[in-house]
């Protein structure tokens, strides 16, 4: 009795099934309570009655389900054949177009009721017809796959034959793992294989990296037990001297280096403790990193308010000596670097301010403190000038123009030529007697000037002056 409401209940279960939409559920409800049956003396008739309603209802959603897939199937069928009219000229091109179809009628059979016997013959006669332009792309793939596995076999003879020159004396750790790793990336080069030759392949493979790996452990065992020694080490160094200690961990630190891994499991956690045992002597230096980072920001602030200038900067950053490294330091010795060219932008500027001021200070309309000190003297001179010496102002103005890289005037092309035989023959023969930079060029000038027959000429002969000035300063 038990039995039998527990049969109803999952025929109730299987109706509740259907009215969600879930048919495949529900028919496998159906025929899981259809088998348990089958062990019953007896079925009632009111179980019989719910069972056989189940069943036609089942029936009914397979004739819905046949009804709604097969227009599915004939498409899939019509495709197939239309690629055994008219195959694909890329034989891997067909094999998957051939692979989809055949994807997308299982999963017709996953969905839905299963194809009858006769539509699955059908389509698998259809299939295996299409199969056919494939054959020299298989036999091509096979012979690749024969290939590989025969690569296969060369890596494994190239691993034993390295096992067993080295048994006697094998290479330190690094070496042994760095052959495996090239080892493997050969293996893996030389794939797929046939399934008929990959485990076989596979567990010589591993039989023969077996010997290595042993002793990779081996070795990482006994690096293991020297890099605890030499934690031990640390914890055992003891000094009143800081620099001291630090500097018999550094000893320590560069044998620690000079051993080899002690595998994945311990490597970074003994370095971690390795390192944990040194910290109690680098809180001092610490310390005196930081208090040097501090001392750094306030002369980078000092220097930015115009506190304190390049100098004084320079001479306490000689102060510090192990925050040399820092980004701090790196960003004060930018900022100092961009003061400098401030300044000097300022000086330039000021520079060619008190330039331009000179013609008008040489006519007495402005002061001569205005004009730039090294020209003063001269200056003074040219007020007791009578009559100013045109042909060296000209000359003064058209060498400037050399130096500027400025166009002469047609007026004045024979001054210039003149000009360059003059400096390429002393480029030649060393002699500089005559002026040749911006400062003694401007001197030459001042000096052939008077302001007591000034005229126009002389004012347009400046104005040229002016546009070197602006290029040479600069």
């Amino acid at each position: 009795m038990e039995t039998n409401q527990h049969l109803f209940k999952e025929l109730e279960l299987a109706e509740k099934l259907f009215s969600d939409g879930s048919i495949k559920n529900a028919q496998k409800k159906i025929r899981n309570v259809l088998k348990e049956t089958k062990l019953l003396n007896k079925i009632p008739n009111k179980l019989k009655h719910k069972i056989n309603a189940a069943i036609n209802k089942s029936r009914y959603f397979d004739e819905i389900s046949s009804f709604a897939v097969n227009p599915k199937r004939d498409k899939l069928i019509n495709a197939i054949e239309n690629l055994i009219k008219n195959p694909l000229d890329n034989p891997k091109k067909h094999a998957h177009s051939i692979n989809d179809i055949q994807t997308k009628w299982q999963l017709l059979d996953l969905s839905s009721k299963p194809a009858s016997k006769s539509q699955w013959l059908n389509f698998n006669n259809l299939t295996n017809k299409a199969w056919e332009p494939c054959k020299e792309y298989f036999d091509e793939i096979k012979e690749i796959k024969l290939n590989n596995a025969l690569e296969r076999k060369k890596i494994i003879s190239k691993i034993n034959q390295f096992v067993s020159e080295n048994t006697n004396k094998w290479p330190e750790t690094k070496k042994l793992i760095l052959f495996l790793q090239n080892t493997f990336k050969e293996w893996q080069r030389y794939a797929p294989v046939l399934d008929d030759d990959l485990n076989e392949l596979k567990k010589l493979y591993f039989e023969a990296k077996k010997p290595i790996n042993n002793e990779i452990k081996k070795q990482e065992i006994l690096n293991k037990e020297k890099k605890e020694s030499l934690i031990n080490k640390v914890n055992e160094i003891s000094s009143d001297n800081n620099d001291q200690c630090i500097s018999e961990f550094s000893k320590l630190k560069k044998e620690w280096l000079a051993i080899g891994t002690s595998g994945k499991k311990y490597e970074k956690k003994l370095w971690k403790d390795f390192n944990s045992c040194a910290d109690r002597f680098f809180v001092e230096k610490k310390k005196k990193l930081n208090d040097e980072i501090e001392l750094i920001k306030n002369l980078n602030k000092k220097l930015k308010n115009d506190e304190i200038s390049i100098s004084e900067v320079n001479e306490k950053l000689k102060e510090t000596n192990i925050a040399k490294n820092t980004n701090e330091f790196k960003k004060i010795k930018d900022d100092i670097r961009l003061k400098i060219e401030s300044l000097n932008n300022i000086k330039i500027k000021d520079k060619h301010s008190s330039y331009l001021k000179i013609y008008d200070v040489l006519l007495g309309k402005k002061a001569i403190e205005d004009a730039p000190s090294i020209f003063i003297d001269s200056i003074t001179r040219s007020f007791n000038n009578k009559k100013t010496n045109s042909d060296n102002l000209s000359y003064a103005c058209v060498k400037l123009e050399i130096l500027a890289g400025i166009d002469t005037l047609k007026k004045d092309q024979n001054i210039r030529s003149s000009i360059q035989l003059e400096l390429l023959s002393n480029k030649f023969n060393n002699n500089s007697s005559t002026p040749n930079d911006l400062d003694s060029l401007i001197n030459y000038f001042i000096l052939n000037f008077s302001k007591n027959d000034s005229k126009a000429g002389n004012a347009k002969i400046w104005n040229r002056i002016v546009k070197c000035i602006d290029k040479l300063i600069s």
